[in-house]
């Protein structure tokens, strides 16, 4: 399959991984067994095709656990492809072609800090001591890598007990205008495989981004108009207790025979003109969050399952020590603020419409005063 897809047109590399994962079964089973079974010594796996018992219970008290973790075997060469691709050595050193079939790891920073593993231990891979050589810290603080622990892709292989098998093609195209051309041809070489892209995967993460983009989106709205709703209330209620307060100053303009109309364009016009002020401070506050938004790039991890397939693409594949396939890779999400110029003149224009509305019913409401009660109320 890896070399069906490296001689495929428009691909500049290509690599390959095993998805496997290590379970580790300790402890008594209770006397009497389950379903009949004797009790499982310490370490020994249960047989396949059953499920493991969760717990004590049936003939007598036992006491057991099961410990597990995901292990990716990878090519040691690869480094500008595939899964170590945005990751860096937080400490040791990373994997190079010398360690092609070695019994030797990195592991995960993340993972390494809560079972308190650093470099030069060694972990228990399918029954084999395996020497840890490095952490692995994700590009993005925010984000996981792939799996737990990484092995070369041969050891992998070996302790799997398989050969020559990978459960994922990480694929990179000459540029980023072949991408579906070059999705097309592999899905044409490999009509058993299932290809995904890049952007494909994003669509599968873990917490569905579309269905909670849809959610934000529409809950975003509803508190705008809401919003917009309590600020023009708000808006035309302070206009009103303004025009309230200048009884006076209207009283006198209408006794020097200024016109209703010419009353309410005055005050349209004042609530107009703090309308646009406030438009202004709004989409400057706005313009601000942006670039912070920006300069920052806040992310969010989530997890998506591997994509492999074909003869050579897993599934069901058993090994020492219970490894089998079954790991998920981790993606990257960077929050973004886009700049949308109509969004922003949209802003702006309902802020004015907001003080014009308000404007408008200040002025309908200073109208109605009449000279002589106006000026009489304020004697």
């Amino acid at each position: 399959m890896l070399d069906t897809v490296a001689g495929t047109d428009g691909v500049a590399a290509a690599t390959g991984a095993l998805s496997l994962t290590n379970s580790t079964f300790s402890g008594e089973l209770p006397s009497g067994g389950f379903g009949g079974q004797d009790g499982a010594e310490d370490g020994e796996a249960p047989a396949e095709g059953k499920a493991p018992p969760q717990g004590g219970g049936g003939g007598g008290g036992g006491a057991f656990g099961i410990d597990s973790f995901t292990v990716l075997g990878i090519d040691p060469s690869a480094s500008e492809v595939g899964p170590l691709a945005s990751a860096e050595i937080g400490e040791g050193r990373g994997l190079d072609a010398d360690d092609s079939g070695a019994l030797v790891a990195l592991v995960d920073s993340t993972y390494a800090a809560s079972e308190d593993i650093a470099v030069g231990d060694t972990l228990d891979v399918a029954g084999s001591d395996v020497e840890v050589v490095g952490l692995l810290t994700s590009a993005s603080d925010a984000a996981d890598t792939a799996a737990d622990v990484y092995l070369p892709l041969d050891t992998a292989q070996e302790l799997a007990g398989v050969e020559d098998v990978i459960s994922t093609v990480y694929v990179q195209a000459d540029s980023a205008a072949s991408i579906d051309e070059v999705q097309t041809a592999l899905a044409e070489e490999l009509p058993d495989a299932t290809v995904s892209s890049q952007s494909e995967l994003a669509a599968t993460v873990s917490g569905s981004l579309s269905n909670a983009t849809a959610l934000v989106t529409n809950l975003g709205t509803w508190l705008s108009i809401i919003v917009l709703a309590v600020a023009v209330l708000l808006s035309v209620l302070l206009t009103l207790s303004g025009v309230g307060r200048r009884t006076r100053e209207f009283g006198t303009l209408k006794a020097m025979g200024w016109s209703n109309g010419r009353v309410v364009r005055q005050v349209a016009g004042e609530s107009m003109v703090q309308g646009l002020l406030g438009g202004a401070a709004g989409l400057v506050l706005g313009l601000a969050g942006i670039l912070i938004i920006t300069v920052a790039q806040p992310t969010v991890a989530a997890g998506s399952a591997a994509v492999g397939g074909g003869p050579e693409g897993g599934g069901g594949f058993g090994g020492p020590g219970g490894m089998a396939p079954g790991a998920e890779t981790a993606t990257d999400i960077v929050l973004q603020a886009p700049l949308t110029p109509w969004v922003l003149v949209a802003a702006v224009g309902l802020a004015v419409l907001g003080g014009l509305v308000a404007g408008a019913f200040g002025g309908w409401r200073a109208a109605r005063l009449s000279p002589a009660e106006a000026l009489r109320s304020v004697a």
